[in-house]
């Protein structure tokens, strides 16, 4: 049976109780077991994660002092890959919190639709990771295996090209950038620049010139610009449809252009 390690955080005790009755119940029904862990405030559950490695968190977003997407945006800078579910009355906040990647936003107006639907991603998620498969480049004198979803950018440095990993390390490989375009554009990777190709799911912001990954601002060339916006919103569109409650609803891409792709 599979296993995972959820935090729930509600500064309303008995909501965070219902979303955990709740999240424990789907992911039983879709053959998971879930270990709960209950918190009642951001700064209660910051402290915790300072030392617990957790699979998913539930985030209700309206708590005093610090809200769920200030912890979540914190979780990121940690660089941690937990997903992340928003649970909220505030519905005009979606836009706002997908800089933060989070896997779905679960409505208290139809909490018992969303929850089902926001727990049946995550187990489809974690399945697909497990099974992910490897992508292999050339380095010098050996061939080396990445998983695809841990590579945040690939730089070009002369004749080397430089992988970019989500835990921090870079490794060098000898691929043409062609070459790797090709082989992660299924992938959802993107070519923004003739020396720079990113990974959109791991992408912070998209500004008139830069990209930015954790952290860090990569070019946009002035050719690709429209190319890289659109292939962004087409990205966030599909990645995050499950955000607004099913598959009849869509993204509205005004939307997102005015609030998540951001101009110096």
């Amino acid at each position: 049976m599979l296993q995972y390690h959820v935090a729930v955080c509600d500064d309303e005790v008995f909501a965070a109780q219902v979303v955990a009755k709740a999240a424990e119940g789907c992911l039983a029904r879709l053959g998971a077991h879930a270990d709960i862990d209950v918190f009642h405030s951001a700064k209660e559950l910051g402290r915790k994660i300072g030392d617990t490695s957790y699979d998913l968190v539930l985030l209700d977003i309206e708590m005093p002092e610090i809200d769920g997407i200030k912890l979540a945006r914190a979780l990121r800078l940690l660089g941690t890959d937990t997903e992340i579910v928003f649970v909220s009355n505030n519905e005009s906040r979606v836009f706002e919190s997908l800089p933060v990647r989070p896997l779905a936003f679960v409505r208290k107006s139809r909490f018992a639709e969303d929850i089902e639907e926001a727990m049946d991603a995550f187990v489809k998620q974690n399945r697909k990771d497990a099974g992910e498969r490897m992508v292999s480049f050339r380095m010098h004198g050996a061939m080396g295996a990445f998983p695809a979803s841990k590579i945040c950018y690939i730089e070009a440095k002369r004749r080397d090209k430089i992988l970019h990993l989500s835990d921090g390390r870079t490794e060098e490989v000898v691929n043409t950038l062609d070459e790797m375009e090709e082989k992660l554009e299924p992938y959802g990777f993107c070519r923004v620049h003739k020396g720079y190709l990113v990974n959109l799911a791991l992408v912070d912001s998209i500004y008139a010139d830069e990209v930015e990954i954790r952290g860090e601002r990569i070019p946009i060339s002035r050719s690709r610009s429209k190319a890289v916006r659109l292939a962004y919103m087409n990205y966030l569109n599909q990645a995050n449809a499950i955000m607004l409650g099913g598959p009849d609803e869509g993204v509205d891409l005004e939307s997102v252009s005015s609030s998540h792709l951001k101009k110096h």
